[in-house]
């Protein structure tokens, strides 16, 4: 069965009829556009189902410009308000995602904060890569899992509390939410899981580069 799409003030009433409409807006624009107000709130609103939304934007963005990736494919850029420049694949925020993927998104969500004050701390005390050895800022820089990975720590929470990623319940946020990834319903299970994150997790702050090349 076909399964609706929304994010923002749009609604799709499947997730191939949000690609064509993508794709629509996409089609009318050489590479090297900036564009429009009316199509960037469609893409920008698309853009909070991406998995690393945060990474994606950062400071926040200030245009989306078209592009053509390798293959010579019409891609999106993020122009940030910093004016550093980004790729990001709308075609990721659509496609179909497994159970264990959207659960294991809610989950991240749910120690968001944790994650955000380590890169906090880390960058005001004059953090700098440990792979490249360049200086880091919030924007250059991702957190890392140094193991065990966010995966393993996950799945063990799951076991020890007779959870499996098909029995957790989600719910979704409000559409004026910045992140419209999922959320734990059960807010017992959330306090749970941020207690037994915050035991189990041991962060590394890298360089996005950096990261890139674990």
């Amino acid at each position: 069965m076909a399964k609706p799409i929304s994010f923002g003030p749009f609604r799709f009433s499947t997730k191939k009829a949000c690609e064509e409409e993508a794709r629509r807006r996409i089609s009318s624009y050489s590479s090297g556009v900036i564009m429009t107000l009316e199509d960037k709130v469609f893409f920008e609103s698309l853009f909070t189902l991406h998995s690393e939304y945060d990474e994606k934007v950062g400071c926040g963005i200030r245009d989306i410009e078209v592009g053509l990736d390798f293959h010579k494919n019409k891609c999106l850029f993020i122009i940030r308000k910093d004016n550093t420049k980004v790729s990001i694949s709308w075609r990721h925020c659509v496609k179909p995602h497994t159970k264990k993927m959207v659960v294991s998104y809610a989950f991240r969500r749910a120690v968001k904060d944790t994650v955000i004050a380590f890169k906090n701390k880390a960058i005001s005390n004059g953090a700098t890569c440990p792979k490249l050895g360049i200086n880091l800022t919030f924007y250059n820089s991702h957190v890392s899992y140094k193991p065990p990975s966010f995966d393993c720590i996950l799945s063990n929470f799951l076991k020890e509390h007779g959870l499996s990623y098909d029995s957790v319940e989600l719910i979704d946020p409000d559409s004026n939410d910045s992140d419209q990834r999922g959320k734990l319903a059960n807010h017992v299970i959330m306090d749970s899981w941020q207690k037994y994150h915050n035991s189990k997790a041991n962060f590394e702050l890298l360089s996005v580069e950096g990261n890139l090349r674990k």
